[in-house]
């Protein structure tokens, strides 16, 4: 302790992101290589990382001086080196291909007939996948968390090319457009398929049909806890299509694709925008997909890697949730090492410190007095009124509706229809709430973020980054969402 202490306590520490559920076996691998220090992928990383464990939430911490620095290189690679930014993009398509490739290979494994070195060494395989979907997100991400940076500095762009052509494009309206992508993500590619078994006539050939579609999809909302989508899910999903009508359906997927290709031409002509910034745009817009993309790709592994976990489990006397609280580093000391306590240990209160590549972890009382010798930057918020909120616009529209505080999946019983949700920073977890949710707020995130990209699949008002919502607003309080100007308005 006092290694890490002396080397790291001079310095000022940041929190950039607070999640409500996170586990070792998603941060541990990906905070670590965030931390290697080295140049990959033409973009330079940070040279050290710590996680915060306080009853399966998460604290990511990062040394506040060399977020801002590091910063400053990839903000300045959007306008000097654009294609930089495009090759890290193509990167992490390919890598993500292939992590969805190993998941399948992976799944048709039976694990009772593997070794415990051959269970083990899958893992490990895995893991190292996973941090090559994982890290080239992470440019994007440290721009927008958690001050919006790109979006900001956008937005504002766009402001003054307004006022100064007098746009009959709203500035915030032109944005989304701008930023939205045509490309199908999974949960797009889904819906089609599902739509087109509803043209089936024959009920057997049609229910065989939608067995498979669960089979392929079933992983879909797998996030880090595991959850399952089952028959019953996508059969009612199915039957609100047939409502609509099949063909009436597919045919509104293919407009909305064609709709915002001719809306950026539109906005492009009439802001006027340069080719640089047409380029940035174009950016933002691929770092979305790719973001969606490459977790699903993650997601889609820890799913095809649940028997796997379970099975070492069941030999190893470790429940599945102990299993996901194991570093990388943990699975071949499984052999030799009883692991039980200090995974329980771990989900109460622990810490992991990562410099240059190399993890140190703490436990208990020794992680809390390493907490409280480091020196925490504290960002100043503005409260602009008690009855007014302001964030980031991150899907438009405007609706009222009373709120619904939701963090965790536990919670997700609260919502009703027409609510409007309030979370710190949404999850795949509580995804069915998001999309009973009439609009959806948050304390944190950039357009990168979670909540904004399930909100633009969705087609539900967001916004994002308040930074305040869940401290201000409470279960019940009539607000008025207006996501055109990422406003929201305290009514009762």
């Amino acid at each position: 302790m006092k290694k890490i202490i002396s080397k790291l306590n001079n310095k000022q520490w940041f929190v950039l992101e607070k999640e409500d559920y996170a586990n070792y076996l998603f941060v541990t691998p990906n905070w670590e290589a965030f931390s290697t220090g080295a140049i990959t992928w033409r973009f330079p990383r940070l040279s050290a990382t710590a996680a915060e464990y306080i009853n399966s939430s998460c604290n990511l911490l990062v040394l506040k001086e060399e977020y801002d620095q590091i910063n400053k290189i990839y903000f300045s690679k959007l306008f000097s080196k654009p294609k930089d930014w495009h090759f890290l993009h193509k990167i992490n398509k390919l890598n993500s291909n292939k992590v969805f490739k190993l998941g399948k290979k992976i799944k048709r494994l039976n694990p009772l007939k593997l070794s415990n070195k051959q269970l083990i060494k899958i893992v490990m395989v895995f893991n190292k996948a996973q941090v090559t979907v994982h890290l080239p997100r992470g440019p994007m991400w440290l721009l927008e968390t958690p001050d919006n940076l790109v979006s900001n500095y956008l937005q504002k762009y766009l402001e003054e090319q307004s006022e100064k052509i007098k746009a009959k494009i709203k500035f915030q309206q032109a944005y989304q457009y701008l930023i939205s992508s045509f490309l199908k993500s999974n949960w797009t590619l889904e819906k089609e398929a599902l739509a087109k078994i509803g043209i089936i006539k024959d009920k057997i050939k049609l229910k065989e049909s939608l067995k498979e579609h669960v089979k392929k999809y079933e992983w879909l909302e797998y996030g880090l806890e595991g959850k399952i989508l089952d028959f019953y899910y996508f059969n009612d999903e199915l039957q609100k299509i047939k409502k609509i009508g099949v063909n009436k359906f597919l045919k509104k997927i293919q407009q909305e694709i064609k709709e915002i290709k001719q809306r950026q031409l539109k906005v492009i002509k009439e802001y006027k925008i340069d080719k640089q910034h047409q380029e940035i745009f174009k950016i933002v817009r691929d770092s979305l997909f790719v973001r969606l993309y490459s977790k699903d790709a993650q997601f889609f592994g820890f799913y095809c890697l649940e028997p796997i976990f379970k099975e070492i489990g069941r030999r190893f006397n470790l429940s599945l949730e102990q299993i996901r609280f194991l570093a990388p580093q943990d699975f071949p000391k499984l052999l030799e090492k009883d692991f039980s306590k200090i995974t329980e240990a771990r989900q109460k209160y622990s810490l992991h410190i990562s410099e240059k590549g190399k993890t140190s972890f703490y436990l208990g009382q020794e992680a809390k007095n390493i907490i409280k010798q480091l020196d925490f930057y504290k960002p100043v918020v503005e409260i602009s009124s008690n009855q007014e909120l302001k964030g980031q616009p991150a899907y438009n529209g405007k609706v009222c509706g009373r709120v619904k505080i939701v963090n965790v999946a536990a919670e997700m019983i609260k919502i009703h229809s027409g609510n409007i949700l309030v979370s710190r920073m949404t999850s795949p977890s509580i995804v069915p709430a998001m999309k009973q949710a009439a609009a959806i707020i948050t304390d944190a995130g950039g357009i990168t973020c979670h909540a904004a990209i399930v909100a633009r699949e969705l087609k539900k008002p967001c916004i994002i980054g308040t930074k305040l919502a869940t401290s201000i607003l409470r279960d019940g309080d009539m607000v008025e969402v207006d996501a055109d100007k990422g406003i929201i308005r305290i009514i009762s």
